[in-house]
């Protein structure tokens, strides 16, 4: 498929959710170009005498009585009501339409056909149309003048400030227009002066027509029948950033249709507006649509997460491409990620205020597990730091060792605690790193209690540290011996004739894990 074809399937596939209602202003003839006065009133373009009927808006010439009327907004349905002539000095017997209304609501633009108290021709005999300019005074709209950029052999029209009232953008068809009717833009001198007019060039302007700007926040609305559309004129936008222009995009349906879409303005904060079409179903010729955009679902957003950065425990170095689980507090897993080429990781869309277990999965590293609890409605930061295997065997006075955290027994007893099967569970993971290893069991107590029960205590604790491992799978015959010594090897001076500090007796009561072969 060409270009256009692409670009024709995305805009029929991305219909937004609009509501779109016909206004009770409608008559039979055109209304069109509606354009906000304030918040609660809208002015518009209107021609109540059916002469206007066959001809299209951009083709003025012997139409009269196109007037402006102001409509205020019912809040609740978005209608326009009470549709009352917006100014006599303002309306002529010629045409009046596409109004602009600077930001402090003094000073209005708005288009006339050709119009020196008589209706003016060029040789061809076209009556063209020009941009007009009124300012408030006491209340009251004065004597409009024209603008300085005006011509009597091109027209100017559909004039629009931009919101900070700096730059008109406009259309026309002067010499260095690219199509039939380009886009423009003057800057607004402090003065009261314009700059001379601008093309805004290719990226908006095509060989065919673009009219109807419309400047709101950061984007340009304007109608188009030469980029890829639906049919007739479409109403496109363009983000404005950096003194340029972005692409263009249709804003497709319900907006547009096969007929003519035009003279869109919208109130980007409650994403409310008006448009104008000919599109069938309607009461006349040109018609005016309020449109809402729909929010779908409005819940507030759930910024409810959980984000980190995995980290080598030892260099500090991120770890790409370690699995992250989340698992939730009976340890079933809820959702699963990759961690990023920079270590990083994110899940969103949480429960607030719940627990959550985060487990870290790599080749040759230790499983990480964290406990890890959502806030409401804001993103907890979490750092996983790995372990590598290897990094648990140890040269210790020349004998190979395998290094845990110390792994407890409860006071007198020899089963395994849930503690102590996670450090053994570290243990099994390195034996099963190295599938050659065989390893002795060493037990050792504390000088306290009498040696023989001493002994009697640190083989139980010996053999069920033995059995634990074998049940995690590891071959009996990977285990040598599992042996208890009793208080026969203490580390320190803890051996029952000198006081010693709880912390101190604790150093004695250990297990060890000797490598015999690799």
């Amino acid at each position: 498929p060409n270009r256009n074809e692409v670009v024709l399937d995305n805009i029929l596939h991305s219909e937004s959710d609009y509501e779109i209602k016909n206004m009770g202003i409608n008559t039979e003839y055109s209304d069109f170009s509606p354009m906000f006065l304030d918040s609660s009133q809208v002015v518009f373009s209107s021609a109540k005498d059916s002469s206007f009927f066959n001809t299209r808006r951009y083709k003025w010439n012997n139409q009269p009585y196109l007037d402006l009327y102001v409509a205020k907004i019912n809040k609740e349905s978005q209608d326009l009501k009470n549709a009352l002539k917006f100014s006599k000095k303002i309306n002529t017997k010629y045409h009046e339409a596409s109004v602009s209304f600077s930001p402090d609501n003094k000073t209005m633009y708005f288009t006339r056909n050709n119009y020196g108290k008589k209706l003016k021709r060029d040789k061809k005999g076209i009556n063209h149309l020009k941009i007009y300019k009124s300012t408030k005074v006491d209340m009251e709209w004065t004597e409009a003048v024209e603008v300085p950029f005006n011509s009597d052999y091109y027209s100017t029209g559909h004039p629009a400030l931009s919101p900070d009232g700096k730059q008109l953008y406009f259309v026309s068809d002067m010499p260095g227009s690219i199509g039939k009717t380009d886009i423009f833009v003057v800057d607004v001198l402090e003065n009261g002066g314009f700059s001379r007019p601008r093309n805004l060039g290719p990226e908006i302007n095509t060989e065919q027509k673009e009219m109807f700007p419309f400047f709101s926040g950061e984007k340009l609305y304007f109608s188009s029948d030469g980029h890829t559309g639906l049919g007739g004129l479409d109403v496109f936008q363009a983000t404005y950033d950096e003194e340029k222009f972005g692409a263009v995009r249709n804003m497709g349906k319900p907006i547009n249709s096969n007929k003519d879409d035009f003279s869109y303005i919208v109130n980007e904060e409650n994403q409310q507006g008006f448009f104008a079409s000919n599109r069938k179903g309607g009461k006349g010729d040109d018609d005016i649509y309020s449109f809402k955009r729909l929010i779908v679902e409005e819940t507030p957003e759930n910024l409810n997460a959980i984000a980190g950065v995995v980290t080598e425990l030892m260099s500090g170095d991120v770890m790409p491409r370690a699995l992250v689980q989340l698992l939730d507090e009976n340890g079933i897993k809820l959702k699963e990620v990759e961690a990023a080429d920079d270590g990083s990781f994110i899940f969103e869309d949480l429960e607030g205020s719940t627990k959550y277990t985060l487990k870290t999965v790599q080749e040759k590293y230790f499983d990480n597990e964290q406990i890890v609890a959502t806030k409401e409605n804001e993103q907890v930061n979490v750092d996983v730091s790995m372990k590598r295997l290897e990094e648990m065997i140890a040269l210790e006075n020349g004998i190979k060792k395998l290094k845990t955290e110390m792994i407890y027994f409860s006071f007198d007893k020899s089963n395994i605690r849930t503690d102590a099967a996670k450090e053994l569970d570290k243990l099994v993971s390195v034996m099963n790193e190295y599938p050659n290893m065989v390893i002795k069991i060493e037990s050792h107590t504390d000088s306290r209690g009498s040696k023989v029960y001493n002994k009697y205590l640190s083989d139980n604790r010996a053999k069920s540290t033995r059995d634990y491992i074998i049940s995690q799978g590891i071959d009996a015959s990977r285990i040598e011996s599992a042996i208890g010594y009793g208080e026969n090897q203490l580390i320190n001076q803890c051996d029952g004739t000198v006081r010693c500090s709880e912390a101190n007796h604790l150093l004695n009561r250990r297990s060890e894990f000797i490598i015999v072969k690799m």
